[in-house]
């Protein structure tokens, strides 16, 4: 985002259709995002990133994975990085209708390495940028691989990792960098999170969330809002828990739309979430109060679940002018939407 005071003054009603991207994808689409140069890529479980042009929105580049690709995005300098089903990581520098593979990341070891070219149960998850431009990689084990960005390149080189062992986290599905090499951990379950110091290489705290939290086969995620408030998002709900005295400070449910499945933070007190049902919401975070109140939405809000149920997995936004996200997503395929603010 440019500024946070654009969405301290804008909501969702701003915005008004630009374009549907009928059935583009053959499967669910995980990830959106733009480029630098406001192009949008698609990612998806069928294998393939998309790009599009930023003008008519026909395909311009095609990029064919050899694995469902679970999660995709840019780093600063505008690398696009899958992590995908398998064991590697590719970084891709795009240029024009080009693109060149510049690096492949393999966090795994070898052995597993050689076992993930016929197993799908090996994967990357997710990869998360640091602050000072390393990257950290959640693969399905226990395991943080850390990566270091190398100095006049965009290349990076491999710096340490953490491994849990199996009494600790299942799977690793969101990482939060808090301060001074601290981290919060979340895993698949959406039942705990754990705190890292980095410093000690020991876990310091956990935090055990009730059964019913987290019901469903997707996953948790992570959102700092400021120094103290971390969000813990759940099913129907988004636990608050206080980073600096490691506890929880409130509950919030969210019976908005189905299922919660995406939250991503638009200024220091706006968030932007996705709900199956092709559901978006934008909620004003108060802190001294620790609510959230809806003040605006995009797509028909429905009270009760309904055996068509879309998934809103990821939304990208431009220049505060451009969103995308994911539009009647499913198994079966999968379309875009794009909205544009309104007098552009």
């Amino acid at each position: 985002m440019e500024t946070n005071n654009f969405w301290n003054n804008h909501t969702l009603n701003d915005f008004q259709l630009l374009s549907i991207l009928d059935d583009i994808h053959s499967s669910e689409i995980f990830s959106v995002c733009f480029l630098k140069d406001g192009r949008i890529a698609s990612s998806s479980r069928d294998n393939n990133v998309l790009i599009y042009n930023k003008r008519t929105f026909k395909i311009e580049i095609r990029i064919r994975e050899r694995k469902s690709i679970f999660y995709m995005n840019i780093n600063r300098d505008g690398i696009l990085i899958t992590c995908m089903r398998g064991t590697y990581v590719n970084l891709y520098e795009i240029k024009g209708k080009r693109y060149s593979n510049i690096q492949t990341i393999r966090p795994y070891s070898l052995k597993f390495d050689i076992i993930g070219i016929f197993d799908g149960a090996y994967y990357i998850k997710k990869f998360i940028e640091l602050k000072n431009g390393d990257i950290a990689i959640l693969d399905r084990g226990y395991t943080i691989s850390f990566y270091k960005k190398k100095k006049k390149s965009k290349k990076y080189s491999y710096l340490n990792q953490f491994k849990e062992d199996e009494d600790g986290l299942e799977i690793i599905t969101d990482l939060c960098e808090l301060d001074d090499n601290q981290y919060c951990l979340n895993d698949h379950s959406g039942k705990l999170i754990k705190f890292l110091d980095w410093n000690k290489k020991i876990i310091t705290d956990t935090i055990e969330f009730e059964k019913n939290f987290y019901n469903i086969d997707t996953n948790s995620e992570l959102l700092l809002m400021n120094k103290k408030d971390l969000f813990v998002t759940g099913s129907y709900s988004i636990i608050i828990v206080d980073v600096q005295k490691k506890e929880i400070i409130k509950k919030l449910d969210l019976h908005i739309s189905g299922y919660l499945t995406y939250i991503g933070k638009l200024s220091d007190n706006i968030i932007i979430a996705g709900f199956w049902n092709d559901y978006i919401g934008q909620f004003e975070y108060d802190k001294n109060t620790k609510n959230l109140k809806l003040i605006s939405n995009i797509g028909e809000k429905h009270t009760h679940r309904k055996s068509a149920i879309y998934d809103i997995t990821s939304i990208s936004i431009f220049k505060n002018n451009l969103i995308v996200s994911p539009y009647k997503n499913s198994l079966y395929g999968s379309s875009l939407i794009v909205y544009q603010l309104k007098n552009k």
